[in-house]
């Protein structure tokens, strides 16, 4: 009896390595696959930067952060490349806010309900030796009174921390846009799913394709742009943005979702620790080195502000001001 019994568990250990290895390995190659052309430096600065300098372009952009988790640096950067390894960090999730002068709004990214962060945070707090997360509320709360303006919502990528909170904003809205390169409106892989299945649950939302590329503008958003970037999930998007300020100059913003996880993973050229982008979140670490180079680029020499989706303490440096109802476009 105890040796079938033993017999029986062993059968059932190989049965669920092998079907672990088997997502594994097609998440590995679905991603691989994934290496749209990348749009020049010099196509951003003429095709994008020409049209906002002459379209109705975003006048604000703020973020709404709906939950933090510090938890330790070697937890989303390889500690043998980076520098400053023993520094703190702190993950965030949010989502930005790009307001037009008519003060309808675009969001990159939608964060967590409060729920869903305190679920999200745990599996963290056990694998990574995080913090307990701390929920802020989600954007649906924050926004408040100003959630019907919400008109569209482009997401990094559609991991449940990024799509969480969009079956709450629909309850308060009618309809909701949402502009996506064909990558992912078309590829998921086992981390996605679940996120596209939100979407697809989701009553007020319309999946909008774009044309064009490598770099898309968004029909109705003028001086916004996605770039079909991969590398992290097979739908992976980089959201360009030109926002002009009060004195009129536009500042440009690259919204990187989570390409790297920590601004310094871009400085530096530093990768996800080994377990994370193998294991976890299978990456193609050849794609993710490129749009590192890329992004870095686009900083040092064309001038965009680098948002990191879950780098609190940068975006807080970067000058990105919260969302506050107050103000107006």
């Amino acid at each position: 009896m105890l040796r079938r019994i033993a017999r029986a568990v062993a059968l059932l250990l190989v049965v669920a390595v092998a079907a672990a290895a088997f997502f594994l390995g097609r998440a590995h190659l679905q991603v691989r696959r994934e290496a749209a052309p990348l749009p020049t430096l010099a196509a951003i600065v003429v095709e994008a930067g020409g049209k906002a300098a002459t379209d109705d372009v975003p006048v604000r952009l703020s973020v709404i952060n709906t939950a933090s988790q510090a938890m330790p640096r070697s937890a989303v950067l390889d500690a043998g490349r980076d520098p400053h390894h023993d520094q703190p960090y702190m993950m965030s999730h949010p989502s930005f806010v790009l307001e037009w002068q008519d003060g309808r709004i675009l969001l990159v990214d939608v964060g967590m309900t409060q729920e869903g962060a305190r679920a999200f945070g745990k599996p963290l707090e056990w694998l990574g030796g995080a913090d307990p997360m701390v929920p802020h509320g989600s954007t649906s709360e924050t926004l408040g009174t100003a959630a019907p303006r919400v008109a569209g919502i482009v997401f990094t990528h559609l991991h449940t921390d990024h799509v969480g909170g969009i079956l709450e904003l629909c309850q308060r809205l009618g309809s909701l846009r949402v502009p996506l390169t064909d990558a992912q409106a078309e590829r998921t892989n086992y981390t996605t799913q679940p996120g596209r299945t939100l979407l697809a649950e989701a009553s007020c939302v319309h999946l909008e394709p774009v044309r064009g590329g490598p770099l898309f503008p968004l029909p109705g958003f003028p001086g916004v742009f996605l770039i079909d970037a991969g590398g992290h999930t097979p739908g992976s998007q980089i959201v360009l943005a030109f926002v002009r300020g009060p004195d009129r100059t536009l500042r440009r913003y690259a919204f990187t979702g989570d390409i790297v996880n920590a601004l310094d993973g871009i400085t530096y050229d530093v990768p996800k620790p080994l377990l994370y982008r193998t294991l976890m979140v299978p990456e193609s670490e050849s794609r993710q080195a490129e749009l590192r180079g890329f992004l870095k680029r686009l900083h040092d020499e064309v001038g965009f502000e680098l948002l990191v989706s879950h780098d609190q303490r940068a975006i807080e440096a970067s000058g990105v001001p919260a969302w506050s109802a107050r103000q107006t476009p």
